[in-house]
């Protein structure tokens, strides 16, 4: 059953997680650590495992079914961009309402969904995953510094050119020219990227584990408000996914991943832009913090209810 397999998964995710933790409370692991190594995970080793996913499990087939996969992804962002403008947390301050927001927009789906993904379908689902998540990690950068800082506004070259030198969507056209390229990557190279790219879900969780670490103060009212956008985040736009892309004819195993993914947590780099633009940190770190851990129990549920419905 994969229900228990995720169990079994969310385990070991967990154990990683309490590495970070760890490291982080005993100093050896301090704020500039944490920027290295969320810069190592997401330029360096998420890139590389991307590419060798689709070197190895690139078909014909598997591009149309791809195809479909982001078109549901542009489908279901589109629609939770709508969702956000509605009021739902009328008691939200505006540095609050922002990380509502940018939570509801931008999930952890890089960071905690791929390694989530990769242990239940492996590397075929570690390209489903990147491709799907091509429009968040758009958005996480665009919706970032347009939510946490209004003021800035770049031309659409700017925003073309953020888009096209992506590292993740990089990746995926030097894996597609080398698909089809007369000369094969060389084997002894190629193992040493499989090699590094096996490094992305210890490191991103351990990373992840790190950030939970940080201080943060607890009252009645930012847990209620934190209670509502883990309803949202990771049960209410999870199953509106999971009905649209079977209503849409999208396979079992692209829906599947699909909706887990919208139920992941909120997405760190929320907090980052907070802490950049001098938003509400605090609350953006509480977001991150609240929806991880609670997502560790809510995506067993999930795949319950996937399971039943599929």
């Amino acid at each position: 059953m994969m229900t228990l397999t995720l169990l079994n998964l969310q385990v070991t995710l967990l154990t990683y997680m309490g590495i970070g933790v760890v490291l982080s409370k005993t100093g050896m692991i301090r704020d500039g650590d944490q920027r290295f190594l969320s810069e190592l995970v997401l330029n360096v080793l998420l890139p590389i495992s991307v590419f060798v996913s689709f070197v190895e499990n690139i078909s014909f087939s598997l591009l149309k079914s791809l195809a479909g996969v982001l078109f549901a992804a542009i489908l279901l962002e589109t629609l939770i961009y709508l969702f956000t403008k509605l009021p739902l947390q009328k008691d939200l301050t505006p540095g609050q309402r922002s990380v509502v927001r940018y939570s509801y927009l931008v999930s952890n789906g890089g960071l905690i969904g791929t390694p989530v993904i990769e242990g239940l379908y492996g590397s075929v689902g570690v390209m489903i995953c990147n491709v799907f998540l091509i429009p968040t990690r758009i958005l996480a950068f665009a919706a970032g510094e347009s939510l946490f800082n209004p003021e800035i506004h770049k031309s659409k070259k700017a925003i073309c050119y953020s888009i096209l030198t992506n590292k993740v969507i990089v990746a995926i056209a030097l894996a597609l020219l080398a698909s089809v390229s007369p000369v094969a990557v060389p084997v002894p190279v190629f193992t040493a990227l499989k090699a590094v790219g096996k490094c992305l879900s210890p490191f991103s969780l351990i990373v992840i584990g790190s950030l939970l670490a940080q201080k943060i103060t607890w009252d009645r009212g930012i847990m209620k408000k934190l209670a509502i956008l883990c309803f949202y985040r990771l049960f209410g736009i999870a199953f509106a996914a999971l009905f649209l892309c079977k209503g849409i004819g999208l396979d079992a195993q692209c829906t599947t991943i699909a909706t887990l993914l919208l139920g992941m947590p909120a997405g760190s780099t929320g907090a980052i832009f907070a802490k950049k633009y001098g938003g509400d940190s605090m609350f953006a770190a509480a977001a991150v913090f609240v929806t991880t851990i609670v997502s560790t129990g809510s995506l067993v549920i999930l795949m319950a209810v996937i399971e039943r419905v599929l």
